[in-house]
């Protein structure tokens, strides 16, 4: 299919979301939806995706559409589906051949949704999964906050990685003091004020506030963590009412407005991994680990220091453990190479059962590169070979790409903000073996696939 074909095919994602400039995942679900000219249902996970495209009363989706948890995306899709093929069987419903799709974040994919993706292409129900794999769980505060720590109430540009600030210990429900390991500029975001009885912050749409979860006569009430995107009014967030007495209460919330667009800054705190903001209790900054976050890279849950040189672990290979369930069509691609992304798809979308995407979504807010490089950075993963392009189909793998010269990692590596500390000597270890394990896992794909 030529860029001029695909160009006739019907926006089925718009503009206006709230995702960061550069975001990957914005150009990985344009592509996937041109692929077909169906009717398509959409269903999507909280995440990056989620809660920047579906701020109440706006949508970026010009198709129906489902938001659920963020472990079972896999599960609602698939229910929908069967829903759909009973009414069809039972005469209730015209033949409309739609096709079903999933987009979720590596976070709702690779670690907290996997069984229920799992139980989906055990069941072999026909739909499409897609995994646009940022590497990370990716969230931020307006820069007018005030924090509250040892030395009393300070802005948040004011505090420095070390200071001591205020956190609520979620074991004991009291005010403790915590070290702020990390002051991180998010640059300029859309933001939202948030308004309860006695205070109001401004916060992005995926910053997770602490809420109270009533569980009914007889059952004990407990805390959970909700995006700001997630909350509405009449939800309970947790506050400070009174810093002598280190007492918290909850107050509902009154009101959630879009505020505009502002200067966003994050701060990581140690253990507790909270802290408070204009008297609220706010989550820490986001970019935590996932299972598909890559050897030796820095994130707020795989720090890098004087012992851990980030993290100690390699990604899962998802894309592999799903050819293992013998579904119909599974394909690993990039935005870097359309074509064989929206090839992919199509077949995806055409398989007669389950179908697995997983999409190489660069992130620059997580990754630490500028803006106007995401398609650089998707094409270097796919050069070094560090994200090969196959597919398996039928049980038969295939390479869809093979780089005319394989470039070494350090060329990914190095535009990287996350991968800075492996050039220090005393890192250059995890480098070698990054290397290593990429040349590795090259060689095997190359013997077990027919190239293209």
């Amino acid at each position: 299919m030529s860029i001029k074909e695909l160009s006739f095919r019907e926006e089925r994602f718009t503009s206006g979301h709230r995702l960061c400039a550069g975001c990957g995942a914005t150009i990985i679900v344009r592509q996937v939806l041109m692929a077909t000219d169906k009717p398509v249902v959409v269903c999507c996970p909280t995440g990056c995706l989620e809660v920047s495209t579906t701020i109440y009363p706006s949508t970026a989706w010009e198709v129906p559409y489902i938001h659920n948890a963020f472990e079972n995306a896999a599960a609602t899709l698939s229910g929908v589906e069967s829903a759909y093929r009973v009414l069809m069987r039972r005469g209730k419903m015209d033949r409309r051949d739609i096709r079903f799709v999933a987009f979720g974040g590596d976070g709702g994919t690779y670690d907290i949704g996997l069984q229920a993706l799992s139980g989906v292409f055990e069941r072999g129900h026909r739909m499409v999964y897609v995994c646009y794999d940022n590497q990370a769980y990716m969230n931020c505060l307006s820069t007018s906050c005030l924090i509250m720590t040892e030395n009393g109430l300070k802005k948040i540009t004011e505090v420095k990685e070390g200071d001591k600030i205020y956190a609520f210990d979620q074991k004991t429900h009291q005010l403790v003091l915590r070290r702020c390991t990390g002051v991180f500029d998010n640059g300029i975001r859309e933001v939202y004020g948030v308004e309860t009885l006695h205070h109001s912050i401004k916060a992005t749409a995926n910053h997770p506030f602490l809420v109270l979860k009533r569980n009914g006569r007889g059952r004990r009430d407990s805390f959970v963590w909700k995006t700001l995107a997630e909350i509405k009014v009449g939800d309970e967030v947790v506050v400070l009412k009174n810093l002598e007495n280190k007492y918290f209460d909850t107050e509902k919330i009154k009101n959630i407005r879009l505020a505009g667009c502002e200067p966003t800054l994050d701060l990581r705190v140690e253990d507790e991994h909270n802290f408070i903001a204009d008297g609220i209790v706010v989550h820490n900054t986001g970019i935590q680990r996932s299972s598909a976050t890559p050897l030796g890279a820095w994130t707020t849950t795989s720090p890098v220091g004087k012992v851990i040189p980030g993290k100690t672990q390699n990604r899962k290979d998802l894309t592999a453990c799903v050819a293992a369930h013998n579904i119909p069509y599974v394909a690993q691609a990039s935005p870097s190479h359309w074509r064989d992304l929206v090839t992919k798809a199509e077949k995806a979308f055409n398989a007669e059962g389950p179908a697995f995407l997983n999409i190489l979504a660069p992130c620059p807010r997580g990754w630490r590169y500028p803006t106007n490089q995401t398609i650089r950075m998707a094409r270097l993963a796919v050069e070094t070979c560090f994200w090969p392009l196959y597919e398996v189909e039928n049980g038969n793998w295939r390479l869809t790409h093979k780089p005319k010269e394989k470039k070494p990692l350090v060329e990914w590596l190095k535009p990287q903000g996350r991968f800075k500390h492996l050039f220090k000597p005393e890192n250059r270890h995890v480098m070698e073996e990054f290397q290593a394990k990429v040349d590795e896992d090259w060689n095997n794909l190359l013997k077990r696939c027919q190239i293209e």
